[in-house]
């Protein structure tokens, strides 16, 4: 019994130790807890805590991403300075990215004091547009340019939605430059967009294009209206007369209509029905293109025949001139579509697409002259595959590039693509065989003056082993603007007055080859004028792998002198299309000295390359351009000099005319 109380006593004794334990906890927590609550409401004024922060307007970036720019936030103590200066960030952060007109609604921005504490209400205006206005459309209709913006009224004005609907703009046919600026217009807190544009000219009527090339004995007469009615439609019908030595004289006629934006959607029709040299041929294509970065997938599908002739050619060892030794009937027809899907942000994207492509060739001999290595195969390949690729997109807007003064896109950046695909008799190919592809091509600036582009181009089809593959090269540089003298014309202001005599001066250095492997008897490389050997024939070598390294100067001539000269071309164009047109033509004459030399090669197999056999010339020009017509050539008056030609004497100049598509 004694021992029964001693234990209950002592149990009783730890139950009162253990509860003045707690108790005392309990009280050490509760004013550890008060003073770290009066350390956070300021000394126990409840009424400067921050109860409530609600953000509105952000639509673009997660409310996440704003609070994480902010000092001021729920529980922490209310200060005016530390609000303005997270205002101050959360602007910084807008424009950062390309938001120029976001701000801080303060009429909406509501700071509510109770005795319990403050309440936050943030509303940001992003820069939402409120009018788009017009203006340089003088036949294009409205909706037809406006349709190109990236943005309309209501959206949110974003810097990269202006930068790359001005390069939307340029790409087309009938616009010579564009110039996209906006505007905070503060009687109605919005954002109002002018978009001034400056249209190339194109005649109401169809114009007459006459075109001479000296390659071909060439007589081509052309109908053409890149902005049909203003609805931005293209479509061309020409004849074209083509007289070569050792060939019949053939009459051509091409019909091309082309339908951009079917329906107010984003596919493209493109149809053609061409008559060429080789044979009659037909084209269909309908594509919805990766208009903008944005867009995420793309898509194209074509169809195509080709019936006509197909030539061999060989070098003669007696007359050391190449000589056509087999001519083929040929009929090729084609069809391919393909679908991709686009991941990642404007600059850079990665993309993966399924694709699948119908080839077939059939060869029928018709003339032989020569003995040949000529052994054309028949073919039927259905191929499908798949596509994963990785770009990087920026644009630079340059001037003489490629175009005799329009406005022009120079993509830096750079695209890697790699592909696969199979054959097979499972749907329709004539055997299984695997095709590999792998293309990367890039560009770049150095300031605003250096640019460079370059491609590179492989593609191989295996069964066992490897049978035939293609390995492509090009690069160019381009030294822009050497002695720093700045854009002497543009579209839209025409020459500028810099005295009687002006100039802009450019370096161009091209390179280009083509080596050809496993394709004896099925293919053939040529090498003459028509790919970039000027002072020799149109197909003067021929071989199995080439390359050619152009160097060329090219200077722009301006001033007064020229100035006049586009002046009184305007009167003459004036007083002709008067009967038809109110307004005055400019046509943009302008006018390029060239210098030029250009070094070939062309060999067959791996131990055929001789360094010390070249196949050069030398020679100068003047090539020139109406700047401000719809789809205008470049037309060029060309001396050349072959330096290493098979006949003697060697030194004998060439005279090359003609219309070029590209500068």
């Amino acid at each position: 019994m004694v021992d029964f109380r001693f234990a209950t006593r002592s149990l009783g004794t730890l139950c009162l130790i253990a509860l003045f334990s707690i108790s005392i906890h309990v009280e050490v927590s509760s004013e550890t807890a008060t003073a770290s609550q009066n350390e956070t409401t300021g000394l126990g004024n409840e009424s400067n805590t921050v109860r409530s922060l609600v953000i509105k307007g952000n639509d673009s970036f997660s409310e996440q991403q704003i609070r994480a720019l902010m000092r001021t936030d729920v529980w922490s103590v209310y200060d005016e300075t530390a609000l303005a200066s997270d205002f101050e960030a959360i602007i910084s952060f807008y424009k950062e990215n390309g938001y120029h007109f976001a701000r801080i609604d303060k009429e909406h921005t509501s700071v509510k004091k109770f005795t319990d504490g403050v309440y936050l209400g943030i509303e940001i205006d992003e820069g939402v547009i409120g009018e788009i206005n017009l203006s340089g459309n003088e036949k294009t209709k409205k909706d037809v340019i406006l349709r190109e913006l990236l943005f309309e009224v209501g959206d949110v004005y974003i810097e990269a939605d202006k930068e790359e609907s001005e390069q939307i703009l340029r790409d087309k046919t009938y616009i010579g430059a564009a110039k996209i600026v906006p505007l905070w217009d503060a009687s109605s807190n919005a954002v109002a967009i002018q978009v001034n544009v400056t249209e190339l000219w194109s005649p109401p009527l169809p114009s007459i294009d006459p075109a001479l090339n000296s390659q071909g004995g060439t007589f081509l007469l052309g109908l053409r209206e890149s902005n049909v009615f203003g609805s931005g439609h293209d479509t061309e019908v020409r004849y074209q007369r083509i007289s070569e030595i050792g060939e019949k004289t053939k009459s051509l006629l091409t019909w091309k209509y082309k339908m951009p934006r079917v329906v107010s959607s984003h596919w493209n029709f493109d149809g053609a029905y061409i008559q060429k040299r080789e044979g009659d041929s037909w084209a269909i294509i309908l594509e919805r293109p990766q208009y903008t970065l944005k867009s995420r997938w793309s898509a194209r599908f074509t169809l195509s025949e080709s019936v006509g002739d197909f030539s061999w050619f060989e070098m003669d060892p007696f007359s050391h001139k190449l000589k056509r030794t087999d001519r083929f009937e040929v009929n090729l027809q084609g069809g391919s579509g393909r679908i991709r899907r686009y991941f990642g942000n404007r600059e850079r994207q990665n993309y993966i697409g399924l694709w699948a492509a119908s080839r077939r060739s059939k060869y029928v001999p018709i003339e032989k002259e020569l003995p040949s290595t000529a052994d054309l195969s028949n073919r039927d390949i259905k191929l499908v595959g798949i596509t994963v690729g990785r770009k990087r997109v920026t644009y630079h807007k340059t001037q003489f590039i490629r175009r005799m003064g329009r406005e022009e896109v120079f993509l830096v950046g750079s695209e890697y693509a790699f592909s696969v695909g199979h054959a097979s008799p499972l749907y329709g190919s004539d055997r299984s065989e695997g095709y590999a592809s792998l293309i990367g091509r890039s560009g770049w600036t150095r300031g605003n003056r250096i640019l460079g582009t370059t491609l590179i181009d492989i593609s191989s089809y295996f069964t066992t082993h490897i049978e035939n593959s293609t390995f492509q090269a090009r690069t160019s540089w381009y030294y822009t603007d050497v002695f720093n003298t700045g854009d002497i014309y543009t579209v839209d202001k025409g020459f500028r007055k810099n005295g009687f005599l002006d100039f802009y001066q450019t370096f161009v250095a091209e390179f280009k080859t083509r080596l050809e492997f496993g394709w004896q008897g099925e293919s053939q490389v040529l090498l003459g004028a028509f790919n970039g050997l000027r002072g020799y024939n149109y197909r003067q070598f021929s071989g199995e792998k080439m390359m050619v390294l152009r160097l060329e100067s090219r200077t722009v001539c301006g001033g007064t002198l020229f100035r006049k000269l586009d002046e009184g071309i305007e009167a003459v164009a004036t007083f002709i299309a008067k009967p038809f047109i109110k307004r005055s033509v400019n046509l943009g004459l302008i006018l390029s000295a060239t210098a030029f030399t250009d070094i070939g090669y062309i060999w067959n197999g791996k131990r055929t390359f001789n360094l010390m056999d070249p196949k050069r010339s030398i020679g100068f020009g003047l090539r020139g351009g109406f700047a401000k017509v719809s789809n205008a050539g470049i037309f060029r008056f060309e001396f050349a000099f072959p330096l290493d030609a098979p006949s003697s004497p060697s030194i004998k100049q060439m005279l090359f005319w003609g219309i070029e598509s590209t500068f």
